[in-house]
C-alpha cells in the first residue's frame, strides 16, 4: 500500500471557501489520502457546510473545538490524523490535483529528505490565477541560514514526514501569525529540506487574510527570530536586520519617510555597521529579485516529478 497522506484543514469562519479546499483534497490523483477538518469555533455557516461535505465524503474526518487560533487547530488535527506524511491546507486555499502524488514520489525517491515544498499560484477570490510564486530558497545557502531572512513558502506547499513532526512537536500556540516560519525553522534543525519545482497549490488572495495585519506580523516575526536564533548571534543579527529592512520598506511605501530612515539605521546597527551589512544587503538584493513571476502559458500545468 502507498503511504497514507493526511491533509489537515483548520477553519475559522471560512465557510464560503471551505468546500473548495475539501474538494481539492478528494480530487487528488494520489490514491491514499485522508482529509481532517478542524472547526476552530466558527460562528458562520461552517457547521452546515461541514455536515454537507460529510454527507458527500463519508470518510472525511472532522472535529469542532472552542476558538484557539490556527496553531491550536492544526495541533488538534495532528492528534487526529493517521498519515505517514502530512500536508497542511488553510480553508481558503486549494491544492492542485497532482500536488500529493508528485511530492510523495519525490520523498520516496529521496528517503534522506524530511520534507519537500513547491511553488504556488496567487489567485483571486474566485480562483483566477494572476501570478506565479517561486518558493525556492537561495541555492548555496544552508536552509537554516536562508530561513534567517524570511519565511520562503506557505504551509500549503509542503509535505512533511510524520517522523519529522514527531521530533519537532506541535505548532507554537503562542504565535498567532508567523507560526509556519517558526515550524519550518524547527523542522530544518532536525531534517533535510528539499524544493521540487512547479506549482502545487492555489493561494487565494482576499481582504480578511491575517497576514495583511502588518503590525501583528512584524511583532510575531521578531518573536520567532528571538526564539529560534538566540543561541546563534550571526543568525539572530541577520534575522533582525532583515526584519528592519522589511520594516523600512513598509514605512517608505506608507509615506513615513523619517520613520523609514530610522528603520534603515536600525538595520545598519543590526548589521554592525558594515561588518555584516554588506553580506546581508547582497543576500537580500539577490533573494528580492522578486519571487513573483509572470504566469506561464498554462499556469495550472505542473512539472513532471
Amino acid at each position: 500500500m502507498p503511504p497514507l497522506v493526511s491533509v489537515i484543514i483548520p477553519t475559522f469562519n471560512s465557510g464560503r471557501y471551505l468546500a473548495d479546499a475539501v474538494r481539492s483534497v478528494f480530487a487528488q490523483t494520489y490514491p491514499a489520502v485522508e482529509c481532517v477538518v478542524i472547526d476552530d469555533g466558527s460562528t458562520d455557516e461552517t457547521g452546515d457546510i461541514l455536515n454537507e461535505l460529510l454527507r458527500l465524503h463519508p470518510c472525511l474526518k472532522m472535529a469542532r473545538k472552542a476558538n484557539g487560533g490556527l496553531s491550536s487547530a492544526r495541533n488538534m488535527g495532528l492528534g487526529l490524523c493517521s498519515g505517514d506524511l502530512v500536508s497542511f491546507l488553510d480553508a481558503d486555499d486549494v491544492l492542485l490535483p497532482d500536488k500529493i502524488v508528485r511530492q510523495v514520489a519525490f520523498l520516496n525517491a529521496h528517503p534522506d529528505i524530511g520534507f519537500v515544498y513547491g511553488d504556488y499560484l496567487l489567485v483571486t477570490e474566485t480562483l483566477q490565477p494572476f501570478a506565479f510564486f517561486t518558493a525556492e530558497m537561495p541555492r548555496g545557502l544552508d536552509p537554516l541560514d536562508a530561513l534567517c531572512y524570511r519565511n520562503w513558502f506557505n504551509s500549503l506547499v509542503a509535505l512533511v514526514r510524520r517522523t519529522v513532526i514527531d521530533q519537532v512537536g506541535h505548532f507554537d500556540e503562542e504565535l498567532a501569525v508567523a507560526e509556519d516560519w517558526d515550524y519550518w525553522i524547527r523542522c530544518a534543525n532536525v531534517a533535510r529540506i528539499s524544493y521540487l519545482a512547479g506549482p502545487v497549490a492555489l493561494y487565494r488572495q482576499h481582504q480578511s487574510q491575517i497576514h495583511r495585519d502588518y503590525s501583528r506580523m512584524r511583532l510575531a516575526c521578531i518573536q520567532v527570530a528571538k526564539k529560534n536564533f538566540c543561541e546563534n548571534r550571526k543568525r539572530l543579527r541577520t534575522a533582525m536586520a532583515a526584519i528592519e529592512l522589511t520594516h523600512a520598506k513598509h514605512l517608505w511605501r506608507q509615506g513615513e519617510r523619517v520613520s523609514s530612515v530610522h528603520a534603515l539605521l536600525n538595520y545598519a546597527v543590526r548589521g554592525r555597521f558594515g561588518l555584516q551589512i554588506g553580506s546581508i544587503l547582497r543576500q537580500l538584493q539577490a533573494i528580492a529579485q522578486t519571487q513573483l513571476k509572470p504566469l506561464p502559458t498554462n499556469p495550472l500545468r505542473t512539472s513532471a516529478p
